[in-house]
């Protein structure tokens, strides 16, 4: 027996070394895939439905010493063709990987590319725009020399017509291949940004800095397809069964801002990890919903260009609209459709990479080590992404990551807390494997004070998490495969019991005298009518004004007026959200020992009943509990004492100092004294008629004794009474008289 009572103490010991801690435990999950996005992705995927899995190998094929990639196009056999700036270069790359420089332009920047039948290349620059033709053996020329400044997109006819997308004039050129050129359209618009042509032969364009989508016949004639509602249509691609599919932005693209006189000298990376998914069809009339936590609508033509920073759409062959994805914090830069029907972009954000398949469902490909993914190119069986800052090629695999990482937010507990058993949800098939570690210390962001991570936590079910009590924890999960197989992991759990701090009371606000607080019993009925004397002294007092008129039913305690009560709210609060109990006590000016008042108080107001307690200055102690979240041993309190308050029943007195007559003209002196508040207000009133206002002999009636001077008009003979009556600061109403006797 004494063994085992030695056990428990000793499994006891760790608990008792540490402050006192909060009863009730919480528990971080992480389990969406809002949750997981605010974490950090190494070389794995996070879908829609909130699971990590392996993501797709990502290697890189290009490390430049440019700022950044404009463009590129594949020739369809064995060639990649990449634009850069901010030197003017296009570079090729072979089927192995090896690079060379084809083509340095005379401008800083080739913004666009285009491949020919032929495989010649066409490479369009800026400023003092211009199109360059490049045969396979890199012999260049000037193909067309438009006047426009930019030159934003080139794209090929079935007829081998080749469309120009400039600015700073916002026209579409066609050129022949024997380089005839001429005017298709002018959208009188600062610029068209990008280009498509549709199974039709129409061509689409979309513009800045209004973002329109155009289909533009062969002949020139244009219909605006859609009003995106944002500044600029950014990239357009067209599937095979003519649906379109755009990204819109507002601000912040990925090539410079058209309207500046000379191309950015780098792109600034959108600051945000939340993403938005829209998987409804929108109606044009339809307005964006407040952002949540989940994959949220966006309206395509949501009020105020710039609210949002990127939306996808999709305009179907009958013309409707679809809002696939939108979001505020990222800037969606690439798009491209693959042979399965997803939809894969790319945003300034990590430089992510996201896929949409024909069933909405998303998936966040990978999250690349880049600040931004500019292009996607469809390269052969794969898929090439273009990054800026520095501008570097990466090739997305069909293969699989045999390891990957995801390192988590950090929680932040807000007080030092004791961790409990991580535990999580994944499948893990054969050939797979799947690690956590943790790691805490109190700073927001990890630094050397940190502990260091953990041991691996192997067991799902749950496992002591290892890492010493602090505010701030953080764990990492490492996935890992032989075989392909990749493990998924779908919930994460950290429980924590916080250290238990002490309440705190932040202020104490004394009512004006009068005002009392209804007790619950005395809501279902109705308050008994205020008097017009009542109605006066709450006037004089000043509750009249803390009465709010009319009573809500908000849920806050219902106010009334009632003479001589005095009342006080204050707020509490706890740092471990326990729920709180209120003891009062109270104490005389001059005395030295507080008396108890009320105890175990639930609510945050309170109402001294008028003769509670004798005429006099008092303060108010309020002391905060947790113990009714707490045990007794563990729960802890704070306090507060009010300012001094006055508590006064007793009217003003009255006292007659003199009385005169003459000519029929009363003059009578009075002398008021309250003991406790200073006097307000006085009326005078003879034989019973209107009470009239009088002021003091001083001239204002703002001390507690004053002296009033109060002459009659002509009387008749025989006896007549002058009253007087005089409020206090509490409302208190003291009257006297004096009778006249006219000869």
């Amino acid at each position: 027996m004494k063994r085992k009572f030695r056990m428990v103490c000793l499994g006891l010991l760790p608990l008792l070394c540490l402050p006192l801690l909060a009863v009730d435990p919480r528990f971080w999950t992480t389990s969406s895939f809002t949750d997981f996005s605010k974490g950090t992705l190494g070389g794995l995927s996070l879908r829609q439905d909130g699971t990590l899995a392996l993501a797709r190998q990502f290697d890189s094929v290009l490390d430049s010493d440019q700022a950044l990639i404009w463009s590129a196009v594949y020739d369809g056999s064995r060639h990649l063709y990449v634009a850069t700036g901010h030197d003017g270069k296009v570079f090729r790359i072979d089927e192995s990987a090896k690079s060379s420089l084809f083509f340095d332009s005379a401008e800083l920047d080739v913004l666009a590319l285009a491949l020919d039948a032929e495989h010649n290349l066409y490479a369009a620059t800026s400023p003092n725009g211009k199109v360059y033709k490049v045969s396979p053996q890199g012999e260049a020329s000037v193909f067309f020399d438009p006047d426009d400044r930019f030159i934003w997109d080139l794209a090929f006819g079935p007829d081998g017509v080749l469309y120009v997308a400039t600015g700073s004039r916002g026209k579409v050129y066609k050129v022949s291949p024997e380089g005839e050129a001429g005017e298709l359209y002018d959208t009188g618009q600062t610029n068209v940004i990008s280009l498509a042509v549709d199974p039709e032969n129409h061509l689409l364009a979309g513009s800045d800095p209004k973002g329109y989508v155009y289909r533009i016949a062969p002949d020139g004639k244009a219909f605006v397809l859609f009003d995106t509602g944002m500044n600029e249509v950014h990239d357009i691609q067209v599937n095979a069964e003519g649906e379109v599919y755009l990204i819109a932005v507002n601000g912040g693209p990925g090539r410079p801002a058209p309207s500046v006189g000379e191309p950015a000298k780098s792109v600034t990376a959108a600051q945000a990890v939340t993403v938005a998914l829209s998987l409804a069809n929108v109606s044009k009339a339809e307005t964006a919903p407040a952002p949540v936590p989940v994959p949220a609508v966006a309206s395509p033509t949501a009020p105020g260009r710039g609210r949002l920073k990127s939306r996808l759409h999709r305009i179907g062959k009958d013309r409707s609209v679809e809002t696939l994805w939108s979001s505020n914090t990222e800037t969606a830069y690439g798009l491209t459709l693959d042979k399965g029907g997803n939809i894969l972009f790319s945003s300034g954000d990590k430089g992510k990479i996201y896929s949409l398949s024909p069933k909405r469902e998303l998936t966040l490909l990978i999250e690349t080590t880049e600040e931004q993914t500019t292009r996607l190119i469809p390269a052969g069986d794969g898929l090439v992404a273009c990054t800026s800052n520095l501008a570097r090629i990466f090739r997305l695999r069909d293969r699989l990551n045999s390891r990957g990482s995801f390192e988590s937010e950090v929680q932040d507990s807000t007080v030092v807390s004791r961790w409990g058993n991580v535990n999580w949800q994944a499948k893990v098939p054969k050939g797979g494997s799947l690690k956590l570690y943790t790691r805490s210390g109190n700073t927001r962001r990890p630094d050397r004070t940190w502990s260091d991570w953990s041991r691996p936590y192997t067991r799902a079910e749950g496992e002591k998490v290892e890492s010493p009590p602090a505010r701030y924890i953080q764990y990492k999960a490492v996935l890992e495969t032989a075989n392909q197989a990749s493990p998924e992991l779908s919930r994460v759990v950290i429980p924590y019991l916080q250290q238990n701090l002490a309440p705190e009371v932040r202020s104490i606000r004394i009512l004006p005298q009068g005002v009392a607080f209804l007790k619950t019993e005395a809501l279902s009925s109705n308050p008994r009518p205020v008097s017009p004397a009542d109605r006066e002294a709450a006037d004089i007092s000043g509750a009249a004004k803390a009465i709010p008129e009319p009573i809500s039913a908000s849920g806050r305690p219902r106010r009334t007026f009632q003479r001589g009560s005095r009342s006080f709210t204050w707020k509490a609060s706890d740092p471990n959200g326990d729920k709180l109990a209120f003891t009062l006590h109270f104490r005389g000016e001059g005395e030295s020992n507080w008396k108890p008042l009320v105890r175990d108080h639930s609510r945050r107001d309170f109402t001294l009943q008028s003769g509670a307690l004798p005429d006099g200055s008092y303060r108010l102690k309020i002391m905060a509990s947790d113990s009714p979240s707490n045990p007794a041993s563990n729960a802890r309190s704070g306090e507060l004492v009010s300012a001094p308050f006055i508590v006064d029943n007793t009217p003003p007195a009255i006292e007659i100092l003199s009385r005169s007559v003459r000519d029929g003209v009363a003059v009578v002196r009075f002398r008021v004294e309250d003991r406790f508040s200073g006097l307000r207000r006085a009326d005078v009133s003879t034989d019973g008629g209107e009470w009239q206002a009088v002021y003091s002999t001083d001239g204002i009636i703002d001390s507690r004794t004053e002296e009033f001077r109060v002459t009659s008009e002509a009387l008749e003979k025989g006896e007549h009474v002058v009253a007087l009556r005089v409020y206090d600061a509490a409302g208190n109403l003291g009257l006297g008289k004096a009778a006249i006797q006219v000869p």
